[in-house]
């Protein structure tokens, strides 16, 4: 079973009239982190995973002094003095680029977990949509040889019929003829079913088509609302967002470099058997280059940044709204579908049948119906389906499909 927690009191969000509650029964289950343990295991997961361990070592790494100090001796002999000195220098940060370096580390890590989450996401998006197909899949591979087993007890009355001059030959070629399209469509579904097989094991290792993972009444979402607040904190935009301030941040680490950082020292020794200490001091001379065109590019590669934030940031909200109207007009035609099916499903063959056994219709007209009968068993599931995609596409949107429990 689903969970899906905390969608109560949310606020509407793109500017849809009348947007209802985006609500989901909870549960328990005991194999509440089944898919999580396999998606952890993914290795596009465990990729960004590494990635994000690295960018802590980088984080403590930028935490450290910019500069080390400098050990400095020198000996000579000279007659029969031996000259030597020994000395210490240091060069001082002047522009603070540490905690420039610190903060820029710091928001790598955050948006290293950003794309972590987001990953995860779209691995639990891939995967459940792939059950999805496969439950799709089974049921159409069902409903084909479900009509061929009808079709060859038909074949057999049929005979029976014929030799008892009750039906003619016309109607026997009808049923061969209804036959053969028939298994045409089982091997369709057989090839689609054992496609989605395989999809479905490359993204779950450990599923078999024996394990029931969705259940039958979908995830759970009963109504939809959006929070601005899950646009603004969906994994995309945090990542497009902390590029951006990285580059802010770059452009001042940019100005920082530009700045004199000088060196001071000490220094002792011995010089003609006389005790020697000093001083240095010493600093680069930005004359032949300022640096003023790098600080001017870093600036301009954060508005670039900026730029590029707000785009993926408008994308997302559109894609939001589409992937709302998307869902709520699948859900609107399924319950349609639904409503108009029920009972009928299961009934339908069974009068046709007797209706056929009665002559009230002919050998033609029962094939027409039963066929009938077959697209709009089809066309439910068909429905069933892209409601179900749709569903998971608009979690994934508004950055909450990593809250559902399997």
């Amino acid at each position: 079973m689903y969970i899906l927690k905390n969608y109560a009191g949310l606020i509407l969000c793109l500017g849809i009239a009348a947007y209802p509650n985006l609500t989901v029964a909870n549960s328990k289950s005991s194999s509440g982190t089944w898919l999580d343990s396999q998606i952890i295991n993914n290795p596009e997961v465990i990729e960004a995973q590494e990635l994000l361990n690295a960018s802590t070592h980088k984080v403590n790494s930028a935490s450290q002094a910019i500069y080390n100090p400098n050990f400095e001796s020198s000996y000579e002999r000279e007659g029969d003095d031996n000259n030597y000195s020994f000395g210490l220098s240091q060069t001082i940060d002047m522009g603070d680029k540490r905690s420039i370096n610190q903060s820029i580390a710091q928001m790598h890590h955050f948006a290293n977990q950003q794309q972590l989450k987001s990953i995860i996401e779209t691995k639990k998006s891939q995967a459940l949509s792939a059950l999805i197909k496969w439950n799709a899949a089974k049921q159409s591979s069902f409903i084909a040889l479900e009509q061929e087993k009808q079709l060859e007890t038909l074949l057999s009355i049929v005979d029976e019929k014929k030799s008892a001059g009750i039906l003619g030959q016309l109607d026997v070629e009808f049923i061969y003829l209804s036959l053969s399209q028939t298994l045409s469509n089982i091997a369709d579904y057989q090839l689609k079913l054992k496609n989605a097989e395989i999809q479905v094991q490359e993204l779950l290792p450990d599923w078999t088509p024996e394990k029931v993972t969705l259940p039958k009444e979908g995830i759970g979402v009963s109504n939809y609302r959006v929070n601005p607040e899950w646009i603004d904190s969906h994994p995309i935009i945090e990542v497009a967002k902390t590029q951006w301030k990285i580059k802010q941040k770059q452009a001042l680490l940019t100005s920082a470099e530009s700045k004199i950082d000088p060196t001071i020292g000490i220094n002792a020794g011995q010089n003609a058997k006389e005790n020697t200490i000093g001083i240095t001091f010493s600093m680069p001379l930005n004359i032949r280059n300022n640096y003023s065109e790098d600080i001017k590019a870093s600036y301009t590669e954060s508005n670039a940044a900026e730029a590029s934030y707000q785009s993926v940031h408008r994308k997302q909200t559109f894609r939001v709204k589409a992937n709302y109207e998307s869902v709520t007009t699948n859900k609107k035609y399924f319950e349609r579908w639904q409503s108009l099916m029920s009972g009928r499903g299961r009934n339908s063959a069974k009068l046709l049948k007797n209706s056929w056994d009665a002559g009230d219709i002919s050998t033609s007209d029962y094939l027409l119906a039963l066929n009938q009968r077959a697209d709009g068993l089809y066309s439910g599931i068909q429905l069933e389906t892209l409601f179900k995609l749709s569903e998971i596409d608009f979690l994934l949107s508004i950055g909450q499909l990593s809250k559902l429990k399997i």
